[in-house]
Protein backbone atom coordinates (compact mmCIF):
# COMPACT_ATOMS: atom_id res chain seq x y z
CA UNK A 1 0.00 0.00 0.00
CA UNK A 2 2.87 2.36 0.45
CA UNK A 3 4.33 1.50 -2.34
CA UNK A 4 1.29 2.27 -4.22
CA UNK A 5 0.57 5.64 -2.42
CA UNK A 6 4.69 6.33 -3.60
CA UNK A 7 4.18 5.56 -7.01
CA UNK A 8 0.98 7.63 -7.31
CA UNK A 9 1.01 10.30 -9.67
CA UNK A 10 0.83 13.63 -7.00
CA UNK A 11 3.58 11.95 -5.25
CA UNK A 12 5.82 11.83 -8.16
CA UNK A 13 4.87 15.31 -9.20
CA UNK A 14 5.99 16.78 -5.77
CA UNK A 15 8.91 14.75 -5.61
CA UNK A 16 10.32 16.00 -9.08
CA UNK A 17 9.49 19.62 -8.34
CA UNK A 18 12.23 21.88 -6.93
CA UNK A 19 10.06 24.99 -5.33
CA UNK A 20 6.52 22.58 -4.30
CA UNK A 21 7.64 20.33 -1.94
CA UNK A 22 10.15 22.64 0.03
CA UNK A 23 6.73 25.15 -0.13
CA UNK A 24 4.61 22.27 1.26
CA UNK A 25 7.37 21.53 3.70
CA UNK A 26 7.55 25.49 4.74
CA UNK A 27 3.68 24.82 5.48
CA UNK A 28 3.86 22.23 7.49
CA UNK A 29 6.72 23.99 9.21
CA UNK A 30 4.48 27.00 10.08
CA UNK A 31 1.40 25.58 10.54
CA UNK A 32 3.23 23.04 13.87
CA UNK A 33 4.68 26.30 14.75
CA UNK A 34 1.08 28.17 15.23
CA UNK A 35 -0.56 25.16 16.73
CA UNK A 36 2.45 24.24 19.06
CA UNK A 37 2.37 28.06 20.40
CA UNK A 38 -1.55 28.28 20.47
CA UNK A 39 -1.32 24.75 22.56
CA UNK A 40 1.37 26.05 24.64
CA UNK A 41 -0.50 29.32 25.67
CA UNK A 42 -3.78 27.87 26.36
CA UNK A 43 -1.66 25.42 28.69
CA UNK A 44 0.05 27.91 30.24
CA UNK A 45 -3.01 30.20 31.08
CA UNK A 46 -4.35 27.10 32.67
CA UNK A 47 -1.44 26.61 34.76
CA UNK A 48 -1.70 30.00 36.35
CA UNK A 49 0.43 32.21 33.37
CA UNK A 50 -1.26 35.27 32.85
CA UNK A 51 -4.25 35.91 35.55
CA UNK A 52 -5.02 39.14 34.00
CA UNK A 53 -6.97 37.36 30.87
CA UNK A 54 -9.68 34.49 31.75
CA UNK A 55 -8.66 30.85 30.50
CA UNK A 56 -12.36 30.73 28.64
CA UNK A 57 -11.07 33.98 26.45
CA UNK A 58 -7.54 32.53 25.74
CA UNK A 59 -9.03 29.38 24.97
CA UNK A 60 -12.23 31.31 22.86
CA UNK A 61 -9.14 32.49 20.87
CA UNK A 62 -6.31 30.54 20.54
CA UNK A 63 -8.33 27.06 19.91
CA UNK A 64 -9.48 27.81 16.23
CA UNK A 65 -5.96 28.55 16.29
CA UNK A 66 -4.51 25.04 17.04
CA UNK A 67 -7.41 23.18 15.09
CA UNK A 68 -7.07 25.39 11.85
CA UNK A 69 -3.13 24.82 12.51
CA UNK A 70 -3.91 21.22 12.79
CA UNK A 71 -5.65 20.50 9.73
CA UNK A 72 -2.94 22.33 7.59
CA UNK A 73 -0.37 20.06 9.13
CA UNK A 74 -1.73 17.22 8.85
CA UNK A 75 -3.10 17.82 5.22
CA UNK A 76 0.81 19.32 4.60
CA UNK A 77 2.38 16.48 6.68
CA UNK A 78 0.11 14.02 4.09
CA UNK A 79 1.30 15.47 1.62
CA UNK A 80 5.11 15.12 2.51
CA UNK A 81 4.29 11.26 3.46
CA UNK A 82 3.08 10.46 0.00
CA UNK A 83 6.57 11.41 -1.43
CA UNK A 84 8.43 9.13 0.52
CA UNK A 85 6.20 6.45 2.28
CA UNK A 86 8.16 3.38 2.55
CA UNK A 87 10.99 5.94 4.17
CA UNK A 88 9.16 7.38 6.33
CA UNK A 89 7.13 4.68 7.72
CA UNK A 90 10.92 2.45 7.91
CA UNK A 91 12.09 5.71 10.05
CA UNK A 92 11.38 5.19 13.77
CA UNK A 93 11.52 8.72 14.83
CA UNK A 94 8.64 9.58 12.24
CA UNK A 95 6.61 5.99 14.07
CA UNK A 96 7.39 7.61 17.23
CA UNK A 97 5.71 11.41 16.20
CA UNK A 98 2.73 9.43 14.67
CA UNK A 99 2.27 8.02 18.46
CA UNK A 100 3.25 11.12 20.14
CA UNK A 101 0.51 13.30 17.48
CA UNK A 102 -2.33 10.55 18.47
CA UNK A 103 -1.41 10.87 22.21
CA UNK A 104 -1.69 15.08 22.22
CA UNK A 105 -4.44 14.93 19.76
CA UNK A 106 -6.18 12.53 22.51
CA UNK A 107 -5.08 15.00 25.02
CA UNK A 108 -6.61 17.59 23.22
CA UNK A 109 -10.52 15.97 22.74
CA UNK A 110 -10.42 15.12 26.04
CA UNK A 111 -9.71 18.42 27.55
CA UNK A 112 -12.21 19.96 25.24
CA UNK A 113 -14.89 16.94 26.17
CA UNK A 114 -14.32 17.59 29.94
CA UNK A 115 -14.23 20.98 29.54
CA UNK A 116 -11.18 21.27 31.68
CA UNK A 117 -10.81 24.87 30.33
CA UNK A 118 -13.18 26.24 32.31
CA UNK A 119 -12.11 24.46 35.72
CA UNK A 120 -8.02 24.93 35.86
CA UNK A 121 -8.17 24.72 39.39
CA UNK A 122 -8.37 21.26 38.92
CA UNK A 123 -5.74 18.91 39.49
CA UNK A 124 -7.29 16.96 36.27
CA UNK A 125 -7.03 20.62 34.08
CA UNK A 126 -3.72 20.94 35.28
CA UNK A 127 -2.36 17.59 34.61
CA UNK A 128 -3.78 17.40 30.98
CA UNK A 129 -2.18 21.02 30.58
CA UNK A 130 1.64 19.74 31.60
CA UNK A 131 0.84 16.46 29.47
CA UNK A 132 0.00 18.75 26.98
CA UNK A 133 3.18 20.72 27.18
CA UNK A 134 5.57 17.81 27.23
CA UNK A 135 3.37 16.05 24.35
CA UNK A 136 3.39 18.68 21.90
CA UNK A 137 7.28 19.49 22.79
CA UNK A 138 7.50 15.91 22.68
CA UNK A 139 6.15 15.59 18.95
CA UNK A 140 8.37 18.54 17.69
CA UNK A 141 11.47 16.65 18.71
CA UNK A 142 10.39 13.51 16.96
CA UNK A 143 9.88 15.55 14.34
CA UNK A 144 13.31 16.77 13.88
CA UNK A 145 14.76 13.25 14.84
CA UNK A 146 13.18 12.55 11.29
CA UNK A 147 15.90 13.80 9.08
CA UNK A 148 18.47 12.47 11.55
CA UNK A 149 17.68 8.72 12.49
CA UNK A 150 17.49 6.22 9.60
Amino acid sequence: MLEALEAFGPAAFFRTSIYLYPAVNLIHVLAIGALITSALLMDLRVLGLGRGLPVETVVRYLRPVAITAIIVAALAGLTLFSVQPVDYWANPAFRIKMALLAFSVLNGAAFTTFRAHRHPERAAARIMAVLSIALWLSVAFAGRMIGFVA
